[in-house]
């Protein structure tokens, strides 16, 4: 027989900067009825926002990310609504510690050490600010695409999304779509380097570090920029998937989700230095690959992940997104169905997925009248008037979780 506890997270934040701030969790324990028969004990948590200045608290619209479970016994999480979790801990004691890092994040769920083999299915959707059209794929030699003023990469096993920084436009030699393609560019290649036998980096397959790769990446993003006379900067977004683990360099408002059994799991933060000034690298910045949000999360075959720029997380709250990933789940997936599916997400057409959600996000950034958005959101918490979503290029990556057939020999 286990117990079931409610917890309830109050997670302090500054209203200023919405500064994550992990010390100052606290947690309330109340232990209700048992649970005869089960192994498992659940526990509910609430996230609130806490006002320093009036000593308020409110239900916070978005859930903060609660990084790690100090805890002996494996979980699991569940996202049920935009402000609640529950976790699930097999033969877990009442006494439970939660904590956090403002570095490194994790996400853990039940099972072995067993090293599993998975790749991505992958699709990706781009729509420019300027345009209600998909752009076609140019004939450069860039390995990123380019969006406006974004661009992205897919690889078989990575993502990158980077924005560049509109607000160069104007300065004589800025060019920040170009600046966010090279940076993405480049970061293809490194990766690339770990698939190359006959590079030495073939070996370290398994040590590879996002923020490393988002480091070469800048320093020849750099290089190119003072050669060519090139001004601009971006945010950067690098997600790798090595066995079952998601590992993230996030530095700026790019973000991931993971949606796991029709419910979001995990969900990024931001990097803003105010409100609508992202953490970016590039000319005058004095942001560096190493500020890098870092996050290892543990990943399940049929987990779908999105990654988008903040075209796509200012305009459509999680629940939008949510709403049109399950769109596109095939309906034989209910347990109750006479031919249920075992993995129904790895049935979905991630390109038409990716193209769902941009277009959602597209129309909300041009209704100014009655859509609300996570931007409007943040807006008026700042004490400014806005309505509507936020112009802006939209970027999105679709990926699927799934078993990779064959891997070359990296003993």
């Amino acid at each position: 027989m286990s117990k079931v506890d409610k917890v309830t997270i109050v997670v302090r934040r500054s209203i200023s900067n919405i500064t994550f701030v992990p010390k100052n969790i606290s947690i309330k324990t109340s232990r209700v009825a048992s649970t005869s028969g089960s192994n498992y004990s659940n526990i509910s948590y609430s996230l609130y926002n806490y006002d320093n200045t009036t000593a308020n608290t409110t239900l916070l619209s978005l859930p903060a990310s609660i990084s790690r479970i100090t805890q002996s016994h494996p979980c699991s999480i569940v996202h049920k609504t935009r402000s609640h979790y529950s976790f699930s801990f097999l033969n877990s004691s009442s006494d439970l510690q939660l904590s956090s890092s403002n570095t490194h994040d994790s996400v853990e769920n039940p099972g072995s050490n067993t090293r599993h083999n998975y790749t991505f299915l992958l699709g990706a959707t781009g729509i420019p600010k300027n345009s209600n059209k998909i752009p076609l794929p140019d004939k450069s030699d860039y390995l990123s695409v380019s969006v406006g003023d974004d661009a992205y990469f897919t690889r078989h096993d990575s993502i990158g999304v980077a924005d560049g920084v509109g607000g160069w436009k104007g300065v004589r030699g800025a060019n920040p779509s170009l600046f966010s393609r090279k940076l993405m560019h480049y970061a293809f290649t490194e990766l690339d380097k770990y698939d190359n036998i006959e590079d030495d980096e073939f070996v370290n397959y398994y040590k590879i570090d996002p923020v490393q790769i988002l480091q070469k990446s800048y320093e020849k993003t750099m290089k190119d920029a003072r050669k060519l006379g090139l001004k601009g900067s971006s945010t950067a977004c690098i997600a790798i998937l090595r066995d079952d683990e998601l590992r993230i360099a996030n530095l700026g408002d790019c973000g991931v989700s993971i949606i796991r059994h029709g419910n979001i799991v995990f969900r990024s933060e931001e990097q803003q230095h105010s409100f609508n000034f992202p953490y970016q690298l590039g000319t005058g910045s004095s942001d560096y690959p190493s500020d890098a949000k870092q996050l290892r999360i543990k990943v399940q075959k049929g987990d779908i992940i999105i990654v988008g720029s903040d075209g796509l997380f200012d305009n459509l709250f999680d629940e939008d997104i949510l709403d049109e990933v399950c769109k596109h789940i095939p309906q034989e997936s209910s347990k109750n169905h006479p031919t249920a599916l075992a993995y129904p997400t790895l049935h979905i057409n991630p390109k038409k997925v990716s193209e769902a959600i941009a277009r959602r996000a597209k129309l909300v950034s041009e209704e100014s009248r009655y859509a609300s958005s996570p931007f409007q959101s943040r807006a008026i918490q700042e004490g400014l008037y806005y309505q509507g979503g936020k112009v802006d290029d939209i970027s999105v990556v679709v990926a699927i979780v799934k078993d990779l057939e064959d891997s070359p020999d990296r003993r």
